[in-house]
């Protein structure tokens, strides 16, 4: 083949490595999570079907694990360039929803390496097994107008609301209601009840009526 056409067909074979390098996710190994985010279980090595509704991990800026294993609430410190212990609360759960947690909570307590790429969050132990793979969740937001005042609150997961008023951001859970859903914060003072469009929200004493707005534009 002339010199000149074999460059030609090299060409082309160059550019599809070239693009098949940049397709390839970029995949960062790190001794902890980023800092700051949420995620929520999406599959793990020992279980063959999951509920990616019961499980999920927050990371504040410290490092420090919480969330819903599956039945129980749990946290684990970041401590000494690593983690501490888990701690559980003691709830009994269907037989599923245990089953679920006692798998998750098993591969946490032996994830020595995290590998993270734009969407996914692998557990890896410390052979460099995968134990379990979690994604970023997609949050439903919901805006209200609240005598003039802007709430704002995000749905973390099923029962629990981080909610925003003033300079002032809170998780809420959900508490017992006789119609509507109600949430309130860890000391009972900010509560957030709402039905449809419609909401109340009390804060330092004081009850505002709460109408759903639309999100602003830019948002």
């Amino acid at each position: 083949m002339p010199q000149g056409l074999a460059s030609v067909f090299r060409l082309p074979r160059l550019i599809v490595a070239l693009l098949g390098l940049t397709a390839t996710p970029l995949l960062f190994a790190a001794s902890m999570p980023p800092a700051d985010s949420h995620w929520r279980l999406s599959n793990i090595a020992t279980l063959p079907t999951i509920d990616p509704s019961l499980t999920d991990l927050m990371v504040d800026a410290d490092g420090n694990l919480s969330g819903v294993a599956g039945c129980n609430d749990y946290s684990q410190p970041r401590e000494n360039g690593g983690y501490g212990e888990i701690a559980v609360t003691r709830k009994l759960c269907s037989d599923e929803k245990m089953r679920q947690e006692k798998a998750f909570l098993q591969a946490l307590r032996h994830t020595e390496e995290w590998q993270v790429d734009e969407e996914r969050l692998l557990l890896k132990d410390d052979a460099g097994r995968t134990l379990a793979m979690m994604l970023e969740p997609i949050i439903p937001t919901y805006h209200f107008d609240c005598q003039g005042e802007r709430v704002v609150f995000d749905v973390i997961r099923r029962g629990d609301i981080r909610l925003t008023h003033d300079d002032t951001t809170v998780m809420m859970s959900k508490t017992e209601s006789a119609s509507g859903s109600r949430y309130a914060d860890e000391s009972g003072e900010i509560v957030f009840w709402g039905k449809g469009m419609q909401g109340r929200f009390t804060r330092d004493g004081r009850t505002r009526e709460c109408r759903q707005v639309p999100a602003p534009t830019g948002d």
